[in-house]
């Protein structure tokens, strides 16, 4: 019988053992609103860069549909989706919801990290530091014991580093929105919205910089997580710059170093967090644990990748009109830059950068990182250069619903639209054909013309059917220099967005007519057959 209950004993702590097998003290949650896999690569964050080689790192997280913030962030607190926590949409409170719950408590909340830590560690103490109005509406704040808004994320961080530091909180959850509203006012992949990361990263070092001041940084649990990517000036579609996040955890008994190879969703991350506290999830949860960032989980042994950055560039892929100066550089000790500029995929063979580039000709530049047999993923700039414009005049005018922010100047703006037809960008024809003029101010020479058009079935916008071309030199007699024929406009593969090019050889004109010719009514087996059709088109590219 003694046996028996020592055998029990033992299995007992071995079990207990198992669920936390490493001292944690704290967890820090560090939450940037709108962060995209393409700007984490393509900026200067030398922070999150320390934070990815003290810790685990993966690219590829999924959030959840819709991409917009209320469900995702309410996934990543709850550990499970919106069909569970019913959270489908940005504004979504106790008393606003269209899917009811699973479960909730007194109080119209679904469980939450804070729930379950206000219940099995009582005494601990939580904390939230946010500048989004919203985002305490998705977890009952009866179980936080700091709630602090503020006007923007400085002042987050300016608070909340004190009070990690001085009231030694067991879980702190830190949002800032400066990244996601900066995607909405000037773009996603704008300079602006790159530059947002760095602000916010910034920040992340100060934090940082107190942690290893206090001499409590290497005990610290930290992670980092973002809730969707972004296209053009918005999200909550369905591609995979939306849906797919970076995500980083650093701490004790967790692998450094190294990508997770094993999938990653972000209704992981409370899972995840409960794991390092001991905690046992809520019968509701139906996120895991991200057990192979885990050194003593089997998993782990998966991770054997190491994160190399990729190269960071003073231009992006473009349109301009003047020659441009490309610059590369690299965050990483002892480490090469190697590129292409014809479009190859670059190796440990192709030229080592060493002095900037100058651009006169469209050019796509590749680039990669290399650390000894290490390579990071590949850049690429697309480098277009165009022929100088004056101006640019519509005999056909677009519709009042669509008529691009600039009239007819968007289309020589150099600003491209994205998969969604509400894209400022976009200048639209109802049954109408495109019909334009393009100045260039005095005779130039150009060799191919390529029309920038959006291709969606189911919103009744199809492509043009031919699209002609003529010159002039004194804006009245028009000289036809070519056709796009229909057999040369396939359908976009990947995209619903498709350049339409056509090479002249050396042509040298004032004056540039375009016709683009619209499919005039849904054809026959479209839901909306007979329907007025719509032609979209956001650049006329000449180079």
């Amino acid at each position: 019988m003694n046996k028996f209950i020592n055998l029990i004993f033992i299995v007992s702590i071995f079990y207990l053992s198992s669920c936390q097998s490493h001292e944690t003290k704290r967890v820090i949650l560090l939450g940037i609103d709108g962060l995209s896999t393409d700007g984490i690569q393509t900026v200067n964050t030398p922070n999150l860069d320390r934070l990815i080689r003290d810790g685990a790192f993966t690219l590829k997280a999924r959030g959840v549909m819709p991409t917009v913030s209320a469900p995702n962030w309410g996934s990543m607190l709850t550990g499970a989706g919106p069909e569970q926590h019913g959270m489908t949409k940005n504004g979504w409170t106790t008393n606003n919801y269209t899917v009811e719950a699973t479960t909730k408590d007194e109080d119209g909340y679904f469980p939450s990290l804070f729930t379950i830590i206000r219940e099995q560690m009582p005494d601990a103490k939580t904390a939230i530091f946010y500048d989004w109005n919203a985002l305490i509406d998705l977890y009952n704040p009866k179980n936080i014991d700091k709630v602090e808004f503020t006007s923007d994320y400085i002042d987050g961080y300016k608070k909340a580093i004190p009070f990690i530091i001085e009231e030694k909180p067991e879980f702190t959850f830190i949002y800032a929105g400066h990244v996601d509203t900066e995607g909405h006012k000037h773009q996603h992949g704008s300079p602006e919205y790159y530059k947002s990361i760095e602000d916010v990263d910034s920040k992340i070092g100060e934090l940082l910089a107190a942690l290893d001041e206090a001499e409590i940084y290497d005990e610290t649990h930290i992670i980092v997580i973002s809730d969707h990517g972004g296209v053009g000036y918005g999200h909550g579609g369905e591609s995979m710059a939306e849906i797919q996040v970076p995500w980083i955890i650093k701490g004790p008994g967790i692998i450094q170093n190294r990508l997770i190879e094993e999938p990653v969703n972000t209704m992981n991350t409370a899972p995840t967090i409960a794991y390092l506290f001991g905690l046992e999830q809520h019968d509701h949860w139906i996120g895991k644990p991200v057990h192979g960032a885990f050194l003593n989980n089997e998993k782990s042994k998966l991770n054997q990748k190491i994160y190399l950055s990729k190269p960071i560039t003073s231009l992006k892929t473009g349109i301009h009109s003047d020659s441009q100066t490309l610059s590369l550089s690299v965050n990483e000790k002892d480490a090469e830059i190697r590129f292409t500029t014809d479009g190859s995929e670059p190796d440990e063979l192709s030229s080592l950068y060493d002095t900037p580039l100058t651009l006169e000709q469209s050019t796509i530049v590749k680039a990669i990182t290399i650390k000894g047999k290490i390579k990071s993923d590949v850049i690429t700039i697309e480098f277009t250069k165009v022929v100088g414009i004056k101006g640019v005049k519509l005999l056909k005018n677009a519709s009042k619903k669509y008529p691009a922010e600039f009239g007819g100047l968007s289309l020589v703006d150099g600003k491209l639209g994205n998969d969604d037809y509400n894209h400022s960008a976009w200048m639209g024809f109802e049954e109408e054909d495109l019909e334009a003029v393009i100045d260039f101010g005095e005779s130039r020479s150009f060799e191919k013309v390529s029309l920038s058009c959006l291709e969606n079935k189911g919103g009744w916008i199809f492509l043009p059917t031919e699209a002609n071309y003529s010159i002039s030199n004194n804006g009245k007699n028009f000289q036809s220099i070519g056709t796009l024929e229909k057999e040369n406009i396939t359908s976009p593969e990947k995209r619903n967005t498709i350049l339409l090019g056509k090479n002249f050889g050396k042509t040298k004109a004032r004056y540039l007519k375009i016709s683009a010719k619209n499919i005039g009514t849904c054809p026959k087996g479209h839901p909306g057959e007979g329907g007025k059709a719509w032609l979209f088109i956001d650049e006329i590219i000449v180079e």
